[in-house]
């Protein structure tokens, strides 16, 4: 799904594609008053709960009456929180989990931030750099960063004044070194599955196993994560890597990952090495969302 920015009117301040709440209420307070603070008590109750303002889609009214941007523009800025199911979050078109947002730090890419200064854009900070299993921004590739490289001190959104600097020693973000290490398979995939161009994240969907092509982007990452939790079971030796997402791309590759500790245990005639296997594969899954659990379960049963 496309998201198309609508545009403000001539008294607005323009939203970026993808910002988060947080980046444009700060930038919103910076630009109407010279005491910030005082904005962001009025929108937040409380100055320091910048972080918060993500789920703060109540607030859009306000936001737009404050920015001049209509309701709809100005409600793009939130993860919404949905009645059902429980805990299931939405933003942009997105569908994931509570427990895949992380505010507790401010995660930003020096590389994207660059990008908007040398466009003579605002560097803001995007909605999807609060996803937790993100280790990439989607669009440049690049790596997100959640500490400054000059003080060495953790980016938070209790110190920040202006989300393209440090909040501790003011570094600015758009110079900062970023770690010089390849990109996972698995950070590929996570990086594709929210990438702002929908080609992008069609192309990497259709390589998915049939029945996962139209999952939500959060069950696909519980999937993978409870895939996971299964291969540490018995671990197939030293310097083995975790199961990568070429392993959701067909239900033969899931099924024989999940029924590996059983096989294993099986051939080796132990009988208490079989309940082990069976009871920890078990308790991985019950330990998973119940859409993953079912599905696996499935596929526990049925050995396909």
């Amino acid at each position: 799904m496309k998201i198309d920015m609508p545009s403000p009117n001539n008294n607005a301040i323009w939203l970026m594609p993808g910002e988060s709440a947080p980046s444009f209420v700060l930038r919103l307070a910076n630009f109407l008053t010279v005491r910030p603070d005082r904005f962001l008590r009025a929108f937040l109750g409380d100055e320091r709960m910048l972080a918060s303002a993500v789920y703060m889609h109540h607030k859009a009214d306000f936001l737009a009456d404050a920015s001049g941007l209509d309701r709809q523009a100005a409600s793009l800025a939130f993860i919404r929180r949905s009645r059902d199911p429980a805990g299931e979050r939405t933003f942009l078109g997105f569908t994931v989990a509570e427990h895949h947002i992380d505010q507790s730090t401010r995660r930003v890419s020096p590389v994207a931030l660059a990008r908007d200064v040398e466009a003579c854009l605002p560097p803001y900070h995007r909605l999807a750099w609060s996803v937790r299993d993100l280790k990439r921004d989607p669009e440049t590739g690049s790596p997100l960063i959640s500490a400054c490289d000059h003080c060495g001190r953790t980016l938070t959104w209790e110190d920040c004044v202006d989300v393209a600097s440090c909040g501790r020693c003011g570094r600015l973000l758009c110079r900062a070194t970023v770690p010089d290490e390849p990109m996972s398979a698995f950070d590929e995939f996570v990086s594709a599955l929210f990438h702002p161009d929908p080609i992008v994240r069609s192309d990497r969907r259709s390589k998915l196993a049939p029945v996962l092509v139209g999952w939500s982007e959060g069950d696909l990452l519980d999937l993978m994560s409870t895939l996971r939790r299964v291969q540490r079971i018995f671990p197939m030796g030293a310097g083995a890597q975790l199961a990568g997402p070429e392993v959701i791309e067909a239900n033969s590759s899931i099924s024989g990952l999940l029924n590996r500790p059983l096989k294993d245990a099986a051939r080796s005639e132990d009988r208490v090495a079989v309940t082990v296997a069976a009871a920890a594969t078990t308790s991985a899954l019950m330990t998973s969302p119940r859409p993953i659990a079912a599905f696996l379960n499935s596929l526990l049963v049925n050995r396909t």
